[in-house]
């Protein structure tokens, strides 16, 4: 059940699990509460064997403005001292979670924020949708991993220019280099990308599970050990339930009815 005072809000229904970023007003800055609450809510989606697929976005005008100010002020002031924006999400816990994230932009995603949105699977956009990382006007390194992800993503190149330049890049721009997988309309993006998300979610868990694996893994490997693995899983699969129960569903002109999948998700260190 949705509480409005939250900063982070949580809904789960049709195999979704809603997660949204609540400080409106601030056009859903980060900062140790946030980070705190995304924790508690991707735990609860990880280990609910309902929750099939985690849909991130954001309230009001945008996705995620970034570190909130106070917490950059305080870091400025001292940036060994402890400070509010510390929080425990880890946005490569959120990668490592076995159920698909979804980040559905709306409006300003930037800094930390577009740090969170690349730590999930699949990106969609709103039209109005402007992607910024502001840190080398800062004075800053590029946070929660974003030269890995970024550059992993849109290619060397394309994230290089981002990062060093600091310049918005609108919606049109990040479908182009890959940035995100689809631009919607921002009239009715709210719908439109629950209703995406409901659409994956009738998808195998335990496929979910073992494509995000096998996604991870090809970083480190050459194309016969990729193809050498994928044939010892699809042995697997072929004798496992989902697979049978997909193919009666097929034979009785019916929906499938998947097992669920629980999860734990265990951030060890705190990244703000």
């Amino acid at each position: 059940m949705e509480q409005p005072d939250e900063v982070v809000l949580y809904a789960a229904a049709r195999g979704v699990a809603r997660i949204t970023l609540n400080r409106p007003d601030r056009l859903n800055a980060s900062n140790g509460a946030v980070s705190r609450g995304l924790t508690a809510a991707f735990t609860r989606a990880g280990a609910d064997p309902e929750v099939r697929v985690v849909l991130l976005c954001g309230a009001g005008r945008a996705f995620c403005a970034g570190a909130d100010m106070a917490v950059l002020g305080e870091l400025s002031a001292d940036p060994a001292a402890p400070n509010s924006g510390s929080g425990g999400l880890r946005y490569d816990g959120i990668m490592l979670l076995d159920k698909p994230v979804i980040a559905a932009v709306h409006g300003a995603c930037a800094g930390i924020g577009l740090a969170m949105a690349c730590a999930a699977d699949i990106r969609i956009a709103a039209e109005d949708a402007v992607f910024v990382a502001p840190f080398a006007r800062l004075g800053l390194c590029a946070e929660g991993g974003l030269a890995w992800s970024l550059a992993r993503l849109m290619g060397q190149g394309h994230a290089a220019e981002m990062l060093l330049t600091a310049r918005r890049v609108g919606g049109a721009e990040a479908l182009a280099r890959g940035l995100v997988s689809q631009l919607l309309p921002a009239q009715g993006f709210a719908e439109a990308a629950l209703a995406y998300a409901e659409s994956l979610a009738q998808g195998s868990p335990a496929s979910f599970a073992m494509i995000k694996r096998q996604l991870r893994d090809a970083d480190g490997q050459d194309f016969e050990t990729a193809r050498a693995a994928s044939m010892a899983l699809t042995r697997e699969t072929l004798d496992g339930p989902d697979f049978k129960e997909a193919m009666a569903a097929l034979r009785g002109k019916r929906a499938a009815r998947m097992a669920g999948l629980s999860v734990p998700f265990a951030p060890p260190v705190s990244n703000g």
